[in-house]
């Protein structure tokens, strides 16, 4: 079963959208396997994987899209959830089989470090190709090229105007995009694990499992990498540090957030809140998006040095 879901993982990662889901999948499926059979059956079934993902890659596009997009498949799904995998059959805490998956991240990394000067060459090319893109697609579509004009103005200077805009998120994104990839990379670990302990359960496997989602609460050690970052985008006067240093921020924002989203659910059963305020809640934080990030990432960061489910923990450990 967990092998076919590796192979059927490889098919829907070209899928844009459900190539999360597709890692996801990949990632607790070979977790389970290698668990279970060993590294030396996860590796077949992955490689039936790469080959799909190679394969239906060719007929979309050229073969060294194809090749390479396979080559990220390898690098976020495959070998995470091997190395997981192993973690597990040593019977290793979360914590250390997550940083077990979480090494190939670093070579992503690494790479935008060193060509760092090679990428921001490159970024004039990239939007002058979004640029295009647009135009192609505000002539294919009048309702948006109306909602364009109606936003920013039909003249000239004005449609000019909504493409500097673009250009700068465009550009934003390009400089925080090795933050916003770790902080996925991370969470679609987390989620193929706890995934993976939810299914070996079932099988008699004995996996590493989280402590209960309430309970959860970030490290004090995780506030040295949080000042760093903010230090570096304070005091550094260079492009490349103050990014770096917003890097660092947007994943320790993401795992402060995840605490502090802890901390409301362990209060709402500490209170007993009935279902249908905790959905309006979520969904509130949800529609909130970088706001409601935020504020839950205080929330964490704070919680991590007073904790405020002191109490609530005791209790329920009382029971």
């Amino acid at each position: 079963m967990s092998g076919a879901v590796v192979a059927c993982s490889g098919l829907i990662w070209l899928i844009p959208g459900l190539n999360v889901l597709s890692a996801i999948a990949a990632i607790a499926g070979l977790i389970l396997i290698t668990a279970r059979f060993g590294y030396s059956r996860a590796l077949v079934s992955s490689s039936v994987g790469i080959i799909a993902a190679i394969f239906f890659g060719s007929l979309t596009m050229e073969q060294d899209f194809a090749i390479l997009n396979a080559a990220a498949y390898l690098i976020m799904a495959i070998i995470p959830g091997i190395a997981m995998g192993v973690a597990a059959r040593g019977f290793y805490s979360p914590a250390r089989t997550i940083y077990y998956g979480m090494a190939p991240a670093l070579l992503p990394i690494l790479l935008c470090g060193l060509f760092y000067g090679e990428i921001q060459r490159s970024v004039p090319v990239i939007l002058n190709q979004v640029k295009s893109d647009v135009v192609q697609t505000l002539d294919s579509y009048p309702i948006l090229n109306k909602m364009v004009s109606q936003t920013y103005g039909a003249d000239g200077e004005a449609r000019e105007h909504f493409f500097e805009q673009v250009d700068k998120i465009v550009a934003l994104s390009i400089k925080i995009a090795p933050g916003l990839f770790f902080a996925g990379f991370l969470t679609n670990v987390v989620l193929g694990l706890f995934i993976a302990g939810h299914f070996g359960s079932k099988v008699g496997l004995m996996l590493p499992r989280f402590r209960p989602f309430h309970t959860w609460r970030a490290s004090d050690w995780w506030f040295l990498p949080t000042a760093a970052g903010l230090a570096l985008i304070v005091f550094s006067r260079g492009d490349f540090w103050q990014f770096a240093g917003a890097n660092i921020l947007i994943v320790t924002a993401n795992i402060y957030a995840a605490t502090g989203f802890a901390v409301i659910v362990a209060f709402f059963r500490r209170f007993s809140v009935p279902l249908i305020f905790r959905l309006i809640f979520y969904i509130i934080i949800f529609l909130s998006m970088l706001a409601g990030l935020l504020a839950l990432a205080i929330l964490g960061l704070v919680d991590s040095r007073f904790n405020f489910r002191r109490e609530t923990v005791e209790k329920e450990e009382n029971r």
